[in-house]
């Protein structure tokens, strides 16, 4: 079954009051991450013996189909509870998991992380229609989600948090919350007690919410081909895959098309720059307005279908995708 949001913490407190497997999925791998270790926390104990975690390799499931049934199955001397984790599933997966449900039982949890599966994925259906296991979507944290992960934190530490310090920190963080949880607890160590301050956290935090993502966004959208260029020829360097970016800009692009609907609902691009909440990093503001101010509706169109284009073309064309996808970022950067 799907777990709603509003559940979500019920389940990750009690995850085997009803089931007995779980498939945690979704672009936020920090949320994966985090969720899986809750999970295990909860079901085998804070402190829990190792031999009471067994971690199967997708590989190895592959080539021996029984393997799962028989670690489903075996009765551990070591510990009475065990979960079994697999990481980065995919829909080769879903045949193995199916067969070996009949051997699910009350004294072994499965937890299968697995990144962004599309609502067409094999493994997130089972687990979604299945009675006794569970999918949990782990999407990268909303405005409100960052904000009350921020005033928990400064709550538990009995710190006060100013509201230019939490909006800061809401503006910084969020692209992966096991990064959030270790940026929130830099800043509580570093305080030793005392209030921080805003230059306190503008020295301490990394900027989470789009790493090293920023500069990409403004060289397409201030149709900058020479800055482009480079950066592409960086990520090329560094491995990024090409649909990171392209999410990247679709997100930006799509926040684009909102705003310049408002300006053409009669507001100026200053005013509803300085409408959006929490507020804009002062760094950020001019180079949002200028956006604003040279796109228009159409051309914001224009881009968003060729990022979509670009998108599946990466995932379904025989050409290098960095190739493909560079082909588009330059029409995109040349609209006019």
């Amino acid at each position: 079954m799907k777990i709603a949001p509003k559940l979500v913490d019920n389940f990750l407190q009690k995850p085997d009051s009803v089931h007995k497997a779980a498939l945690l999925y979704g672009p936020d791998s920090g949320g994966v991450r985090d969720r899986a270790k809750k999970m295990t926390a909860a079901i085998l104990g804070a402190n829990f013996d190792p031999f009471a975690l067994v971690e199967l390799p997708e590989s190895s499931l592959l080539a021996d189909h029984a393997l799962l049934s028989d670690e489903l199955s075996a009765v551990s001397m070591m510990a009475p509870r065990r979960v079994i984790l697999i990481r980065d599933g995919g829909d080769k997966l879903t045949k193995i998991i199916d067969g070996a449900a009949s051997c699910f039982n009350a004294d072994t949890f499965l937890i299968v992380m697995a990144d962004e599966l599309t609502p067409r994925s094999s493994l997130r259906a089972w687990f979604e229609k299945s009675d006794v296991a569970a999918a949990l979507a782990c999407y990268r944290d909303e405005v409100r989600d960052i904000q009350g992960l921020i005033r928990k934190a400064f709550d538990e530490a009995k710190l006060p948090l100013d509201r230019e310090v939490g909006d800061y920190l809401a503006s910084q963080l969020g692209n992966d919350r096991y990064v959030t949880y270790q940026e929130l607890e830099k800043i509580i160590t570093y305080a030793g007690g005392k209030p921080v301050t805003l230059a306190d956290v503008q020295a301490l935090v990394d900027y989470n919410r789009e790493t090293n993502l920023d500069d990409i966004v403004s060289a397409v959208a201030d149709k900058n081909v020479i800055a482009l260029e480079k950066m592409l020829m960086l990520f090329a360097r560094e491995g990024m895959q090409p649909v990171a970016y392209l999410r990247a800009l679709q997100r930006y692009f799509n926040r684009l098309y909102s705003l310049k609907a408002q300006v053409l609902a009669g507001y100026s691009a200053d005013q509803v720059v300085a409408a959006i909440r929490p507020p804009v990093f002062f760094r950020q503001v001019p180079v949002l307005t200028r956006h604003i101010q040279n796109w228009s509706i159409d051309s914001i169109t224009r881009a968003l279908a060729l990022l979509v284009s670009a998108e599946l073309a990466c995932k379904s064309s025989d050409t290098p995708a960095l190739a493909t996808s560079s082909r588009y970022l330059l029409q995109i950067a040349q609209i006019r």
